[in-house]
């Protein structure tokens, strides 16, 4: 009694009752489930077998379809076709014969189609068998027809010749009857009549019956009944007794000898009857056989529909027993329902709401004031000893602990505000650390930056009083010195040399540093670049007593498109730490093609320099190629400034290949690495071409650079031609609407708008107001592959790069306008005209005068005889006079400008200006500096200090040519 005087016996006894409703309504409800649940099983399974049956019926009538095909297939691929389809259904027939006699194993009326189901699938097997032998026989039939015809056709030519000679022979014969008289005539007269008219009859019916013949084989392969075809048969073999007794009569031997090869062969005429028969055979049997499967399906599709009706039976009295079932229970229930509601209303009013839900409300009421914080909230006395007095009594605890809880409340809010003020002050100060962190990084990347662009620029400065240094040491040498001051020469000479060699590395350093590092490729002669490799380090090997050889597969192309500069500053300094390194011995470059495992897109060349030095130990040989890491003194170095390997390991890798190091203490070293340099046919070696003079024409000659005008208009004049000159597209427009002209020679980049462009104007135009076409060459510094042929692509009929050659000029013209057969065509280069000398010194003596003792880089000069003594040659001393003081007025101009202009179009234009004048010179240090002025990637800073140099450089080469302050005459 005192359990069920608490809350909880109270919900206990009230929801024991509940579930004891809940359990009779379940229980009774379960009983009529189970009926339902047995009913649909039977409902259900009877719809499958009606959904089988229906499929069954359609699959019966799609094989029926298919075995028709198949019957009716003309070739292999159609009888492989219709065959596989009809075992996929063949197969599908059979499940549903499974599924439709799942359960009933035991029953004989399903057993029987089981058996029904074997019998069709037998004699689709069978039929595709047949119509296999069908169709051998038709192609065997098919080929002895053709072969046949071919021969009777043979006869029948034959016979139409002997014909055609035996009406011939009558012809003649008749018109000879003419010239007879008497005895002879009669004579005559019976020949002609017993043999000549019989042989053309004999040979008419011979040619007649042959082509008879033709037809019946045809209707032989054609016959659709047994009859028919021994009819056929009967006549054939007699027109071919006739046949070979009129072939007989044929005149010629050889020709009677193949007739009567040909009707050998006519006698096969039995063997295609034959083949026919057995074809009508199998015919006749794949037409029983599908008769066979016609009625076997019907068989199968009237037991499937009996056992159908069977179970439509079945299906119709299960609904009968389900909805009487269905009615019991739905009675059962709304019994139990009505208990179940008035036993839960009486529940829940007297003991639920009564004694639960009351006190809980007013319970509920005096903790929401308490939670709302009314602690002055009064509470009911607490009387009884269930759980709602308990509640009761722990709200007058709660109420206590909260008035305590908020006195303790407040007191923690005072100290979270204070701890909270001084967080914020920590994370203020936080983020003026990082503020001032990320600032002293851009900073340190800044004077990073500022250290390459100083390094470049102090190198640069520097590189011209050495150059003047070590020039004057060269020429203090020549002069009368005593051994002593011979030594301290040569020890100030090997001095300057080194530090030389500090300031281009720290220059290239700088370069890679500064992200500057990009490969080009372009063609050039590998042999030769290796070949002046060596005879630029030859002297230096001899004066220490080394050997300096060289190893080139034989299999190696000569000219390879790459990277030729760089590939010659890696291998320079990897010969040049050889032969610094190594005491005696030998230094060796090696060129030979690598073995690829893989598919390459490109052949890979390895290069190898080996020496016989004192060798690196294994746990140095990283070190080497660090930046400013150098090896111990004892090693033999040398001094340097330990950039050597670092910038020739980041060369190789810019060029695709990687720089490797295999070395032994005391066995020298061996560095090596691999590139992919494509072959290639566009390099062109510098020779005396000939020239080629065509019929002279009117030239438009369009070209931004005065000195590179200066330069082409004395090629075109050389070769003959009449030239017009434009600065930009727009005087080049206005010139073309003027008159017509034969050529155009378009710059690519021009200041007002692009060559391309430009070439679409000036065709058009010609053809409007000149009606004639105008093709036109490019002219352009950049050479790579790609830029010549998007030139080409779009429509100009040549290309000539920039400097440009007087031998490749005349050969572009003259692939656009081929000289005259018989005409003056070819005529050897010119030699350099004689130049008069009128006194020692300069052409332009300010060069010397404000570099009075710089010295021209040799690489440089080397570069400018190349490319200033030809165009002597093909362009006479006084124009090349007048190019060099436009360079120097110009050029000057220009580099003040670039100095002062920001970075952008206008730079880049002046850039492109100046790097065009610098190719056309040989000035390849200045060209190459315009370059990346022009691409947005130097700065004019250093450019400006490769000025003084290039003058030096030009003044050089005048002084050589021996000129006077003026022009020679």
């Amino acid at each position: 009694m005192r359990t069920l005087s608490g809350l909880g016996g109270k919900l206990l006894l009230a929801f024991s009752l509940m579930a004891l409703l809940t359990l009779t309504a379940s229980l009774v409800g379960w009983l009529g489930l189970g009926h339902l649940g047995e009913l649909e099983r039977r409902l259900q399974h009877t719809l499958l077998t009606l959904d089988g049956a229906r499929e069954l019926a359609q699959v019966s009538g799609d094989i029926l379809g298919s075995s028709r095909l198949l019957t009716m297939a003309a070739n292999e691929a159609e009888r492989t076709h219709q065959g596989r389809l009809l075992t996929l259904q063949g197969q599908q027939l059979q499940r549903l014969l499974e599924q439709l006699g799942e359960g009933r194993e035991q029953d004989p009326a399903w057993q029987s189609l089981d058996q029904l189901g074997l019998a069709i699938l037998g004699n689709l097997g069978q039929q595709g068998r047949l119509v296999g032998e069908r169709l051998a026989l038709q192609g065997q039939g098919e080929e002895l027809r053709a072969e046949l015809v071919a021969v009777a056709g043979r006869v029948a030519e034959l016979a139409r010749s002997q014909m055609e000679n035996a009406q011939t022979v009558t012809v003649a014969n008749i018109g000879g009857l003419y010239r007879l008289r008497g005895e002879a005539a009669r004579s005559a007269l019976d020949t002609l009549l017993e043999q000549d008219l019989d042989w053309l009859e004999q040979m008419t019916e011979l040619r007649h019956r042959t082509l008879m013949q033709q037809q019946r084989i045809e209707e032989l392969w054609r016959a659709e009944s047994r009859h028919r075809l021994d009819a056929l048969m009967v006549d054939y073999e007699q027109d071919l007794a006739v046949i070979r007794l009129r072939a007989g009569a044929v005149a010629d031997p050889g020709r009677r000898l193949l007739a009567s090869e040909a009707l050998g062969e006519l006698a096969k005429g039995a063997r295609l009857a034959q083949t026919r028969r057995q074809w009508l055979d199998v015919g006749q049997a794949l037409a029983a056989l599908s008769a066979s499967n016609q009625v076997l399906m019907d068989r199968l599709n009237r037991s499937v529909a009996e056992r159908v009706d069977d179970a439509r039976h079945s299906l119709e009295q299960s609904q009968q027993q389900l909805s009487e079932r269905l009615i019991q229970t739905r009675h059962a229930l709304g019994v139990i329902g009505a208990l179940t509601l008035l036993a839960l209303g009486l529940l829940m009013w007297r003991f639920v709401y009564g004694r639960i839900v009351w006190p809980l409300q007013r319970t509920t009421q005096r903790l929401s004031a308490l939670a709302q914080g009314d602690l002055a909230q009064p509470l009911a006395p607490v009387s009884g000893r269930d759980e709602l007095a308990q509640l009761a009594r722990a709200l007058w605890v709660f109420r206590d602990n909260a008035i305590e809880l908020r006195r303790y409340q407040q007191a923690l809010e005072s100290r979270v505000a204070e701890r909270t003020d001084q967080l914020s002050l920590a994370n203020v100060r936080l983020n003026e650390e990082v503020t001032k962190q990320v600032q002293a990084r851009a900073e340190a990347e800044q004077a990073n930056r500022a250290k390459s662009v100083f390094l470049a620029t102090m190198s640069h400065e520097i590189r011209t009083p050495m150059n003047g240094i070590l020039g004057g040491l060269s020429l203090l040498e020549d002069t009368g010195l005593d051994p002593g001051q011979r030594r301290y020469l040569a020890a100030i000479g090997q001095s300057g040399e080194s530090l030389l060699e500090i300031l281009n590395d720290i220059l290239d350093y700088s370069k890679i540093e500064a992200g500057h590092l990009e490969a080009r490729r372009a063609p050039f002669d590998l042999h030769a670049l290796v070949d002046d490799l060596l005879a630029l380090f030859r002297p230096r090997a001899e004066a220490k007593g080394l050997s300096l050889s060289l190893s080139v597969a034989p299999e190696l192309p000569r000219a390879v498109e790459g990277d030729g500069g760089k590939l010659r500053q890696v291998l320079a300094n990897l010969l040049g730490n050889g032969i610094k390194f190594t005491r005696s011995g030998e230094v060796r470059l090696t060129l030979a093609p690598l073995g690829c495992p893989g598919p390459c897109l490109q052949p890979c060349i390895l290069f190898t320099v080996s020496d016989s030095g004192p060798g690196i130990p294994a746990g140095e040989q990283e070190w080497v190629f660090e930046a400013f890491r150098q090896r111990s003194r004892d090693a033999g170095h040398q001094g340097g400034t330990g950039l050597g390997l670092a910038i020739s390991r980041r060369l190789v890798g810019a060029m695709g290949g990687e720089l490797l190091l295999a070395s032994e203490q005391g066995q020298g070293c061996r560095f090596s690495f691999s590139l992919a340099l494509q072959p290639t046919a566009l390099l062109r070696p510098r020779q005396q071409a000939s020239i080629c003079l065509n019929e002279p024409r009117d030239i438009l000659l369009v070209e931004d650079n005065e000195i590179n005008r200066l330069v082409a208009e004395g090629m075109l004049l050389r070769l003959g031609h009449r030239v017009v000159m434009a600065e930009d597209g727009r005087a080049a427009l206005a010139a073309i609407t003027v008159r017509p002209f034969d050529l155009a020679l378009l710059d690519i980049n021009l200041p007002d708008m692009d060559g391309i462009s430009l070439r679409e104007d000036l065709a058009a135009i010609s053809e409007e107001e000149h009606g004639q076409p105008l093709p036109a060459i490019a002219i352009s510094a950049q050479m790579y592959p790609e830029d010549i042929q998007h030139c080409l692509a779009s429509g100009f009929a040549g290309f000539v790069g920039k400097p440009v050659r007087l031998a490749e000029l005349a050969d572009s013209i003259a692939g656009i306008f081929v000289a005259p057969l018989g005409g003056e065509a070819l005529m050897p280069a010119l030699p350099a005209p004689a130049v008069e000398i009128h006194a020692k010194g300069d052409l332009a003596p300010s060069y010397a005068a404000h570099f009075p003792h710089a010295e021209p880089d040799p690489a440089q000069l080397a570069a400018v005889r190349i490319m200033l003594d030809e165009d002597l040659r093909q362009l006479g001393a006084k124009r090349i006079v007048t190019m060099l003081r436009l360079f120097e007025q110009q050029g000057e101009a220009l580099v003040s400008e670039l100095l002062m202009t920001a970075p952008g179009e206008a730079r880049r234009q002046l850039a492109h200006k100046l790097r065009g004048s610098a190719a056309s010179l040989g000035l390849i240090a200045l060209a190459a500096l315009s370059e990346q002025l022009e691409a947005g990637l130097g700065e004019p800073e250093a450019l400006a200090s490769q000025w003084p140099q290039a003058l030096v450089t030009l003044a050089r080469w005048r002084q050589e040519q021996g000129w006077a302050e003026e022009p020679p005459g």
